[in-house]
């Protein structure tokens, strides 16, 4: 593709190749960057972003200074090491990439709210610091640094727990629902909300207006899990929210598109 990219995804994965889509819908030119190539689509390319050699690559590329680089990441086990590989050093390599003559590209980097501690409860919006007590956390809010000391329009964007319809059906399975404390809170958003938020993101970075530089990404129905186990078994008709815990929150709801699915009863519902 011969004209200059719009939106550039690093880790293509299930993520990023949903959003891939959905800005594709846009008449966007769009370069999906993940390890394995695409065969025949000349708008993915291999490259495995752990290594210098293949920023280099991306150097080379044909872009214009409004072209939005959004990075969906993801570690290849749960693990320390692992982490740091992927979120801490991608997120520099990113940085310094931003650093060279004409790459001063709006970045939309995609974290999670692990970054908080689970000490932290009540209202957790984007204006409390984070405070991480498990290393999980504290590698994320790492690469989060990283990303914040870019010289580029930056949005760092905390996702929840990403959901499908298909994946809350696991709630039903006993086995799953013992590794769970049935009062802790459950904060979610739909994968495809969390894809809308996304695109929207991209096209406001595009378009060349002010955006936050760190947004959550999480519905309207943080509940209990036990309120959740409730309405799954037929035992309830209504998830109510949750009053009191981690209560994962975003001052931006107005700003972004309305949600599809603002709480997990809508999907129950759905036939």
């Amino acid at each position: 593709m011969s004209s200059p990219w719009d939106i550039i995804i690093l880790g293509c994965g299930r993520l990023g190749s949903n959003l891939k889509t959905a800005l594709e819908s846009e008449k966007l030119h769009v370069l999906g960057v993940r390890r394995r190539p695409v065969p025949g689509d000349p708008t993915f390319i291999a490259l495995d972003l752990d290594l210098a050699q293949s920023w280099d690559q991306l150097a080379q590329l044909t872009l214009t200074q409004r072209t939005v680089i959004i990075a969906t990441v993801t570690p290849d086990a749960r693990t320390e090491d692992a982490y740091r590989e992927r979120y801490v050093g991608v997120s520099a390599r990113l940085r310094q990439f931003q650093s060279l003559s004409g790459r001063r590209h709006p970045v939309i980097w995609v974290s999670s709210t692990a970054v908080f501690g689970q000490h932290q409860v009540g209202n957790l919006d984007e204006s409390v610091q984070p405070e991480p007590d498990h290393w999980r956390g504290h590698r994320l809010r790492e690469a989060e640094q990283n990303i914040e000391q870019s010289n580029a329009p930056t949005t760092v964007v905390r996702l929840t727990g990403l959901y499908t319809a298909e994946s809350l059906s696991r709630l039903k399975e006993t086995e799953f629902r013992a590794q769970l404390n049935p009062e802790s809170v459950s904060n979610r958003i739909h994968r495809e909300d969390a894809v809308s938020w996304l695109s929207a993101l991209a096209s406001s970075h595009l378009a060349g207006q002010r955006i936050p530089q760190l947004i959550h990404g999480v519905d309207e129905g943080s509940a209990n899990y036990q309120q959740i186990f409730d309405r799954l078994d037929g035992l309830s008709s209504e998830v109510q929210p949750a009053v009191a815990g981690r209560v994962l929150q975003t001052r931006y709801r107005d700003r972004m598109p309305a949600l599809r699915y603002p709480s997990i009863d809508l999907v129950i519902s759905s036939p």
